[in-house]
C-alpha cells in the first residue's frame, strides 16, 4: 500500500524510543522500549515463518532487481514471488545486498480465490538500524459492490488508517481517514462515517483482530 512509506519515520521516533529523566540519566536521554523491541522483531520473524508456508507448493514465477537509495542505490535485492496459476503477487522481499540474512522488508499477500487481498502483512527494518523493524503494518481488506476497503493496523493493534475505493450509484469513492481522524474524530471524519458508501464499503471489514500471527491458523 502507498500509505505504508509515509509513516515510517513518524512510527520510529514514536514507537521505538521514549524520553525520560531523572536522577540517575541525563536530561532528555532515550530510552529503549523492551516490549515494542521484542513484540515487533517477533512479528518480523512470524513474518519469515509465514512467507514459506504461503509459498508451499506454488508454481512461481520470481521477479528480481537491485534498489536502494542516494547513497547507496544498490543497498538490497528485492524479489517478487508471483503465483504462476493466477499470475498474482504473493510475496514481495528486499534483502540488504551485502548481507543477505538482514532482511529489509517483507511484505505478504492472502488471497481469495477470485485473487483479490484479503489480509496483508508487512515488516521493514532501517537500512542502519536493526534493533527492531521501523513499521509493521496489517490490512484487512473487505469488498463491497464495486468497492475496496481496507483498515490498517500495527501490531500492536493499534488502528491507523482506514482506506475506500471504488464506485457507488455510478459515482466515484475516494476515502481516506487517518489516525488522528479516527482517534480524534471532528465534525468531517463523523460526516463521512456516517455515510452509506463507507457503512456498504467498511461492512465486511474486520474491524479488530487478533494482529500476531499464528502460522498454524487454516487460513493461511
Amino acid at each position: 500500500m502507498k500509505f505504508r512509506k509515509s509513516v515510517l519515520i513518524i512510527l520510529f521516533l514514536a514507537g521505538c524510543w521514549s524520553f525520560q529523566s531523572n536522577a540517575k540519566d541525563e536530561p532528555g536521554a532515550m530510552k529503549e522500549d523492551s516490549h515494542h523491541v521484542k513484540t515487533w522483531n517477533k512479528f518480523a520473524d512470524d513474518l519469515v515463518k509465514l512467507k514459506d508456508k504461503v509459498l508451499k507448493g506454488k508454481q512461481l514465477k520470481l521477479e528480481t532487481k537491485i534498489g536502494g537509495y542516494s547513497t547507496d542505490p544498490n543497498f538490497y535485492k528485492e524479489t517478487k514471488y508471483i503465483d504462476k496459476k493466477t499470475g498474482k503477487l504473493l510475496v514481495l522481499e528486499q534483502l540488504e545486498k551485502k548481507k543477505p540474512h538482514h532482511l529489509h522488508v517483507l511484505e505478504i499477500y492472502i488471497r481469495d480465490k477470485k485473487g483479490r487481498v484479503l489480509r496483508d502483512y508487512s515488516v521493514t527494518f532501517l537500512p542502519h538500524a536493526r534493533n527492531a523493524p521501523v513499521q509493521t503494518l496489517i490490512n484487512f481488506h473487505g469488498y463491497g459492490g464495486k468497492m475496496h476497503g481496507f483498515r490498517q493496523f500495527d501490531v500492536t493493534g493499534d488502528l491507523i488508517y482506514e482506506q475506500c475505493k471504488g464506485f457507488y450509484k455510478g459515482k466515484e469513492v475516494t476515502i481516506h481517514l487517518f489516525e488522528d481522524d479516527l482517534v480524534n474524530g471532528g465534525a468531517d471524519a463523523d460526516k463521512v462515517m456516517k455515510s452509506v458508501p463507507y457503512k456498504l464499503c467498511f461492512a465486511k471489514v474486520l474491524y479488530q483482530e487478533s494482529t500476531l500471527i499464528d502460522i498454524n491458523d487454516n487460513r493461511f
